[in-house]
């Protein structure tokens, strides 16, 4: 009898001990399954966000109105509204319109050189021409659940590029 219980004391004691030796691997990689499910839906919301704000703006038309008269903003004109886009298809990663760059060029010319039109948000925004190219950049820092060393914080960052067909008339 006295064997018998010794025996069950100490498969209790082996198993606690095979969990305490387990579980902080099965944790560490449960931790590494969230980092990458998180990594992912942060690439795919700053992708998403930057193909949607440049789909916007890249429309023909005018956010204001159904006429569209000469004097109505363009939809690439609307820096709040291309942002705003951005903003409303990225939930859930803390985007700002400090975030989104928005920037348009003549696309490449004959040697492959682009002329870029940047700082398009501030008092004038330039007149596009049917073939500029309407250019989103979003950059979101994403920043580790766990602290691990040696890996830092980074920015993922997406720029799409959108063909202005011109105002239709």
């Amino acid at each position: 009898m006295i064997n018998s219980k010794s025996n069950s004391q100490h498969e209790k004691g082996q198993g606690t001990l095979e969990l305490a030796l387990v579980l902080p691997i099965f944790m560490t990689l449960l931790l590494g399954v969230f980092e990458i499910a998180f990594l992912f839906f942060y690439n795919v919301s700053v992708s998403n966000a930057s193909r949607e704000a440049a789909r916007y703006a890249a429309t023909s038309g005018c956010p204001s109105s159904t006429t569209c008269a000469d004097a109505d903003v363009q939809y690439y004109q609307d820096c709040a509204g291309i942002q705003n886009r951005a903003i409303s298809k990225a939930p859930g990663i803390g985007l700002v319109a400090s975030n989104i760059v928005i920037s348009y060029d003549h696309g490449p010319d004959n040697s492959g050189v682009i002329s870029a039109i940047t700082d398009v948000c501030s008092a004038t925004t330039p007149t596009l021409i049917t073939g500029d190219r309407v250019v989103i950049t979003v950059t979101r820092q994403f920043n580790l659940i766990v602290p691990i060393p040696g890996l830092k914080s980074f920015p993922i960052v997406s720029k799409t590029y959108r063909t202005y067909l011109g105002k239709i008339q």
